[in-house]
């Protein structure tokens, strides 16, 4: 399945549900399930009868379609948004636990527009009175605690702050650095600043004790390629045109890491680090050079009939900013496919008569170009996902020599992930390709603060939303109980069978995305990874606050949706 803009994106659709239906709920059958046909905008609402202190587990089997459960308290109140990272085949399991008396409803729909038609099955696995429900809590205690054992002696203490001290034992960390080729660094929430300082400390570790040169980020290809030559040090200024600052997310802890890096780079001229990104959007300023080169090489009726699609590509393009609708149409996709095409297949002539560096940049924006209409031009096959595209180019990015630099891959916890779906994410792509070669390292918080976009705000408005601490069914919970304060986690490669059962099954990770509604029950700030197959590590920091919110926010007009022709 093609996500939609991107995995965090899918964050607003959870948390807006559809209006409810008028009609009454439909009365759950402890002893039968129910089949349904679904598609695009419709729900299928259910209730359940239950009383305070009883439990239930009910799953919604999807086939062929992504569909969302929302869980309504008997008072109406939101209590969860239930979507399991499994694409459109699967189960999406809600469990139940009733404080009050009355009607649980579930409100079944799919998850976006565009979703294809599918069926489901719906039933109530267990139904539980209060003595059941008391014993299943006591056994769930036992078996967090079971786990929280199993973590420990593959644990280490951090600093509540983040920032780690140059000459701070991290075993379990230092361990899993001396194995990997790829280190995936990940993050709960995109605006937390903890989270960043601790990310930006482990870059450092990784580059000063086990010889990281690659730093690959969840970001603007075409700006860090822009920045090379002054990352480098090999540039006094950096280009004209060129910014050390932009968009929200991560701009500070970006920041310093670019100024962190150069001055590396200038203190040690013999051994760089190269910063890349490899997230195939928000490319202005490339695709202006791009539109030059092709009337440069090939004359203006090229260029002129390029120029359509060029600007349905930077509108876009636009979108990415402000998680709007990027479609791209498949006339447009085919178009720059083409155009891929022609300058790989003419760049020996064309390094001739422009010179290597110029259709060097014209090949790499193209094929930027083409990643970017691929993932936004619908289920068109062979098409690719973003998160494909972001391993690809990492691994570009290493090169093809027999001793390639080791890298660290910077982004969300969705992207790090190694456990496969259907669009990915990196991290499993990563996996197949390195094995055991790849190792992605979440991060996590118990309670605090964050950065993020308003969902569905009109002007685009940055928030700063507040969590409290977590409930006891969670990752977060667990790795605390491994010792006071913060602490880092780390287990051998593919140890899913090995660990305590509890962290072989999905439980509830923090996963706060670039939308976010200032009304999302606690639950919606969560997904379920099973912590041993989707990870390899885990920093869990007791609070965070919110980063600062940046002033110069851009107002994004909304691109709406082409609509059929009437008849379609």
């Amino acid at each position: 399945m093609r996500p939609p803009l991107t995995l965090l994106a899918a964050a607003f659709l959870a948390v807006f549900p559809e209006p409810a239906a008028a009609h009454a709920p439909n009365p759950l059958d402890p002893a039968s399930a129910v089949e349904r046909a679904i598609g695009p905008g419709e729900v299928y609402e259910a209730s359940l009868r239950l009383r305070r202190g009883e439990s239930a587990d009910i799953v919604a089997l999807q086939q062929g379609i992504d569909l969302v459960v929302d869980l309504f308290a008997p008072d109406g109140a939101l209590l969860q948004s239930v979507d399991s990272p499994n694409g459109r085949n699967g189960d999406e399991p809600v469990a139940i636990l009733a404080a009050a008396d009355g009607d649980y409803r579930l409100l079944i729909r799919p998850i976006a527009a565009n979703e294809p038609r599918g069926r489901f099955t719906l039933r109530v696995a267990e139904l539980r009175d209060r003595a059941a429900t008391e014993r299943l809590a006591a056994e769930r205690r036992r078996a967090r605690a079971e786990a929280s054992d199993w973590l420990r002696p593959r644990s280490a203490p951090l600093p509540v702050t983040g920032i780690l001290p140059d000459d701070l034992p991290l075993a379990p960390f230092d361990a899993l650095a001396g194995e990997a080729l790829v280190v995936g660094l990940g993050e709960a929430t995109h605006g937390s600043r903890e989270l960043n300082d601790l990310r930006l400390s482990l870059v450092r570790r990784l580059v000063e004790r086990h010889g990281f040169r690659l730093i690959a980020l969840e970001d603007s290809a075409s700006r860090w390629r822009d920045l090379a030559a002054y990352v480098a040090g090999e540039a006094a200024a950096p280009p004209a045109g060129a910014e050390l600052e932009w968009g929200w997310i991560g701009r500070r802890a970006r920041h310093s890491l670019l100024l962190w890096a150069r001055r590396w780079n200038l203190a040690h001229p013999g051994d760089r680090i190269a910063i890349v990104g490899v997230d195939p959007q928000d490319s202005g300023p490339a695709r202006e050079r791009f539109a030059s080169f092709l009337e440069r090489a090939y004359g203006a009726e090229v260029a002129a009939s390029w120029a359509p699609a060029a600007a349905e590509l930077a509108a876009a393009d636009e979108q990415t900013w402000v998680f709007g609708n990027s479609d791209v149409s498949a006339p447009v996709r085919r178009l720059v496919l083409e155009a891929y095409a022609r300058v790989q297949g003419d760049s020996p002539l064309l390094a001739q008569r422009f010179g290597e560096a110029a259709t060097s940049d014209a090949v790499a924006t193209a094929r930027e170009l083409l990643q970017f209409a691929d993932f936004n031009g619908g289920v068109v096959a062979p098409a690719r996902s973003r998160d494909w595209y972001m391993a690809v180019n990492l691994l570009a990015a290493t090169g093809s020599s027999a001793s390639p630099p080791k890298a660290i891959y910077w982004a969300h916890n969705a992207h790090v992930s190694t456990a496969a779906t259907g669009w990915g994410p990196t991290g499993a792509v990563l996996r197949q390709a390195l094995g055991c070669g790849y190792r992605a390292v979440a991060s996590t918080f118990g309670e605090g603060a964050f950065v993020a976009q308003r969902a569905g705000d009109a002007e685009n408005r940055l928030l700063v939303a507040a969590l409290p601490a977590g409930e006891e069914e969670t990752i977060e919970s667990v790795v605390a109980g491994t010792g006071p304060g913060a602490r880092l986690a780390a287990w051998p490669c593919e140890a899913a069978a090995g660990p305590a059962p509890w962290l072989r099954e999905p439980r509830p990770l923090r996963w706060i995305g670039g939308l976010y509604a200032p009304d999302t029950p606690p639950a919606g700030s969560y997904r379920p990874y099973r912590l041993t197959e989707a990870f390899d590590a885990i920093a869990y920091l007791p609070a965070v606050a919110a980063e600062d919110v940046p002033p110069d926010r851009p107002a994004v007009p909304a691109r709406p949706r082409p609509q059929p022709p009437s008849g379609e």
